[in-house]
């Protein structure tokens, strides 16, 4: 054999490369593409498929081959179980580099093997996966529940199918089937090696139960993890940044920003520690929006057109209009609401195609935001009736959409059914006690649409405590600089004490 290749050299037909892709062997390919398409073609069938099935064989063996050539060879050489283990191996490779496209082409050629069982379980779990990041979540929902269908329960890849589950039907706004898939995964029994994944799912489970105001149930679950933490020897790093994440949620959510910012940004830490850039892009995205709730709108325009390009770059849609979305409001206070404006539509109507009604919703509020700013209260009110309309599958966010409504309804002049939604903003509002955001803007609107219908006894006593409840949050942040920016720097904040002067002290 070593001859006849040596004369293939020697008549260049073949060639040897300087460095073999398995190590300790050596590596020949054919100088030319014609001459190598030539020679296949002169196969038969049969020699083909058996040549395929050999070639597979002896690259399986050797170790460190390309696992698309594998599958190939495997898929050509008539072996449709390897193939498909094959090509798994190949989805997930992509699934880790980023890849989605690529990701999901593999996973869907290993599904075309008419593998059953667990393979096609961990097939459709890479789809999952990839299908939430690029934003298809519907589609993430049915290829992670078939995956759920498919895996062994308790398994590894059933809690990460299931977490993938959970999450998209956050984002759609079903909160029946996420608190259904958080309760399916808190009663599931871990296998000896999935112990960090469930975890890591019932973190994510906690983080969507907060964000949708059942806080109660949402710190549970957080304590919960925490204790699995100190009673066993998890040291996975992709299970302690989703526990870091739910904690600052919830933080951010019961108004401890500083807190909440904190924790997002161990959060980008832990995610890149453990090699997760699209976590790790989402939390430095969260964490801008936070830093504008905060009231430091410089530093929030900067990490969220970082964000944004991350996000754009990874073809991760979802946190890109929603990076879009947070960047409108910014832009508002900072005095370009027409550049808001047109960042809030993009977001809004890329997100209602989408399906992603979460992001839609907050879209749309900071529309209506830059179309006041802008004095279109036409749009405003319209852009704040479509998040109201939204506002079920994402209650607490949606708080703030009636307070805007009411906002558009005064400028307007119509003053009756302004007070009608203000009020009905804060009952929402005082049912859940504390919100992710706007909290401000609701108990202020509500004691100015009081006073704009005449009924200034009750709209003293409505910025009274709207005044009380902005100290007391701003209490909770322990820094007196961020305290002070807080109370100064963001405008509904600023304009709530500044009534409260004119109207009870002065």
């Amino acid at each position: 054999m070593a001859r006849r290749l040596a004369e293939l050299v020697r008549r260049e037909i073949v060639l040897r490369r300087d460095e073999a892709r398995i190590a300790g062997e050596v590596e020949y390919g054919f100088r030319h593409a014609l001459v190598r398409e030539a020679a296949y073609g002169m196969l038969t069938e049969r020699d083909r498929r058996v040549g395929h099935a050999l070639a597979g064989e002896w690259l399986d063996r050797a170790g460190g081959a390309d696992a698309i050539a594998l599958a190939e060879h495997f898929e050509i050489g008539g072996a449709p179980a390897r193939a498909a283990e094959a090509y798994l191996r190949a989805a997930e490779e992509a699934l880790r580099g980023g890849d989605l496209a690529a990701a999901l082409a593999r996973a869907e050629r290993g599904i075309g093997c008419e593998v059953a069982g667990d393979v096609a379980g961990r097939l459709r779990r890479v789809q999952a996966e990839a299908h939430m990041w690029r934003g298809e979540l519907s589609l993430a929902v049915e290829r992670g529940t078939e995956a759920t269908d498919r895996l062994e329960r308790g398994s590894a890849a059933w809690f990460s199918a299931v977490m993938h589950v959970l999450v998209a039907s956050s984002k759609l706004g079903r909160l029946d089937e996420v608190e259904r898939w958080t309760s399916v995964a808190a009663d599931a029994v871990p296998a000896a090696d999935a112990l960090g994944v469930k975890l890591r799912c019932l973190a994510n489970g906690a983080t969507t139960l907060t964000v949708v105001g059942r806080y109660a149930e949402g710190r549970a679950l957080i304590e919960a993890v925490e204790r699995a933490f100190m009673d066993t020897e998890v040291r996975d790093m992709g299970a302690v940044a989703p526990l870091h994440e739910a904690r600052a949620v919830y933080a951010i959510c019961t108004g401890d920003l500083v807190v909440g910012a904190d924790g997002m940004d161990a959060v980008s830490r832990a995610f890149e520690q453990a090699g997760d850039r699209r976590n790790a892009s989402t939390a430095r995205a969260g964490l801008g929006s936070v830093y504008a709730e905060l009231g430091d709108f410089e530093r929030a325009e900067s990490m969220l057109r970082a964000a944004l390009q991350e996000a754009d770059r990874m073809h991760l849609h979802e946190v890109k209009h929603g990076a879009e979305a947070n960047l409108a409001q910014v832009l508002v206070v900072r005095g370009r609401p027409a550049e808001a404006r047109a960042l809030g539509e993009a977001a809004a109507s890329a997100s209602r195609q989408a399906g992603f009604v979460r992001t839609e919703l907050f879209a749309r509020c900071y529309l209506a935001r830059a179309c006041v700013a802008m004095g279109d209260l036409d749009a405003a009110e319209r852009e704040a009736r479509a998040a109201v309309a939204l506002s079920p599958n994402a209650p607490t966010l949606g708080v703030q959409a009636f307070a805007l409504l009411a906002r558009a309804l005064l400028g307007l002049g119509r003053i009756d059914e302004a007070v009608r939604t203000a009020t009905e903003a804060n009952s929402m509002l005082e049912s859940f006690g504390t919100l992710e955001e706007g909290e401000s803007l609701v108990r202020l609107t509500f004691a100015e649409a009081l006073a704009a219908g005449g009924r200034q006894g009750e709209a003293a006593a409505a910025i009274a405590s709207a005044r009380a409840a902005l100290l007391a949050r701003a209490d909770k942040l322990s820094d007196p600089g961020w305290r002070e920016r807080f109370l100064r720097d963001v405008p509904d904040n600023a304009r709530t004490l500044d009534l409260a002067r004119q109207w009870l002290d002065g």
